[in-house]
């Protein structure tokens, strides 16, 4: 090898040399730039509001790091590794928005008509409607329910017994309580906690309705005899199990 070979060899081997040199120094400054990357999407996350990145600060150093990217592949250096989306910052279905109101409900329509359509209703056209609707309440109320029962006699013998339909069974004799006032109270007392006294003055106050709270203690006790074969029902069932648990906190009693 003479001594030109000699040099250009030479040459050669700086040229290889700076080149990698130049990869290192890139990918030294990838990787302190993803270290960056890392730190600032750990303190948007994870940090205190105080410490939380500006979205368009994190927007540039990403913008940056892709930037660097292309560089690197230009120069023959490795990639940099994509960094997987944070949970929170990938974009969330919308939650479908609830109705305003239940469908199930029944509607009590009113139509309102200008004054002008009231007065001369053949010289107007309607064309169209706008429809509101408010979420309402009717209080429960008394009332009577009276039951008619026709006696009938045959027309072509008249002296025949007359007949009259027999009255629904009862739990007990001229009783003025029907089922469903029954019902309403034991909900309330057992339901909804509210004792006799509380009901007594409910009932008084907003119905103008007087039940003393001995009548219908009264018919606590009629309904609870009626309940009696649920109750050994659903006893035989429990004591059936093998195993019984009592809740003896003040609460349940």
């Amino acid at each position: 090898m003479d001594h030109a070979q000699y040099i250009a060899e030479l040459a050669k081997k700086d040229a290889a040399l700076a080149a990698k040199d130049e990869a290192l120094a890139l990918a030294h400054q990838e990787i302190k730039l993803l270290k960056e990357k890392v730190d600032a999407l750990i303190r948007r996350v994870f940090g205190v509001s105080s410490e939380k990145m500006d979205t368009a600060q994190l927007e540039l150093l990403l913008n940056l790091a892709k930037k660097d990217d292309e560089l690197g592949k230009a120069s023959g250096c490795a990639a940099a590794v994509p960094l997987t989306q944070p949970e929170d910052d990938k974009p969330k279905k919308k939650k479908e928005r609830k109705a305003r109101m239940p469908e199930h409900l029944p509607v009590q329509e009113e139509v309102i008509v200008p004054p002008q359509v009231q007065a001369n209703p053949q010289e107007w056209r309607r064309i169209g409607e706008e429809v509101s609707e408010l979420l309402d309440y009717k209080p429960a109320e008394f009332f009577k329910r009276r039951t008619v029962r026709p006696t009938y006699v045959k027309r072509h013998d008249p002296d025949a017994t007359p007949i009259t339909a027999p009255l629904s069974p009862s739990l007990q004799e001229r009783c003025t309580a029907a089922p469903g006032l029954l019902a309403q109270i034991v909900v309330a007392k057992y339901c909804d906690h509210l004792p006799l006294y509380r009901q007594e003055q409910i009932y008084k106050t907003r119905h103008g309705v007087e039940i003393s709270r001995q009548t219908m203690a009264g018919w606590m006790g009629l309904v609870a005899d009626w309940m009696k074969p649920i109750w050994q029902y659903i006893r035989t069932g429990v004591m059936g199990g093998g195993y019984v648990q009592v809740d003896e906190s003040s609460g349940a009693r």
